[in-house]
């Protein structure tokens, strides 16, 4: 019985429902776009550095999306934080001047536990002021220009009232 009981729970938490809100990317020709060069890596060690870094970042947003929502994210171009430069060995280094500021163009498509969309739409993100702020990095990519304009476009989605967050449909059921 015990058996069971540990299988049907097992079960459960390894079933195929959401429970958190989740993002999906979805990566253009990386070819082509603007600047995703690799300094020290291997052009493909750097690529599936870069494209699970920012799947990660995106995901850690999403959860607070409502339980079930998911958010379908289609990066089109990429331009990373800084200049890469050659350096004194075979590595390039990447400097960090007030010209060469993040960019990234991206579509999404918010869908709710339904599959109903809920909010679509075509970003052009830019932090020209990117040395100016703040730096305190998370520790979870090493993109953290690009992490830091993302958060901040998350936040203006859940401020504008595009995106709902978990934590106001928790406090807005309270009695």
């Amino acid at each position: 019985m015990k058996k069971i009981l540990l299988a049907v729970c097992l079960a459960s938490l390894f079933s195929s429902s959401v429970y958190a809100g989740e993002a999906k990317l979805k990566w253009g020709n990386l070819d082509k776009f603007s600047d995703v060069q690799e300094g020290r890596d291997s052009r493909e060690q750097f690529r599936e550095r870069l494209t699970k870094e920012f799947g990660e970042v995106f995901n850690s947003l999403a959860k607070k999306l409502p339980d079930g929502y998911t958010l379908n994210v289609d990066v089109s171009d990429l331009d990373l934080a800084g200049d890469l430069r050659p350096g004194m060995s075979s590595w390039q280094i990447r400097i960090m001047t007030a010209v060469y500021w993040p960019r990234m163009n991206f579509s999404y498509e918010l869908r709710n536990e339904k599959q109903e969309v809920v909010a679509t739409g075509k970003e052009e993100l830019r932090d020209m002021d990117y040395l100016n702020r703040v730096r305190m990095p998370s520790g979870n990519t090493q993109f953290d220009f690009e992490e830091r304009m993302i958060q901040d476009w998350f936040k203006r989605q859940f401020a504008s009232g595009t995106f709902p967050n978990k934590d106001a449909h928790k406090v807005a059921a309270q009695p």
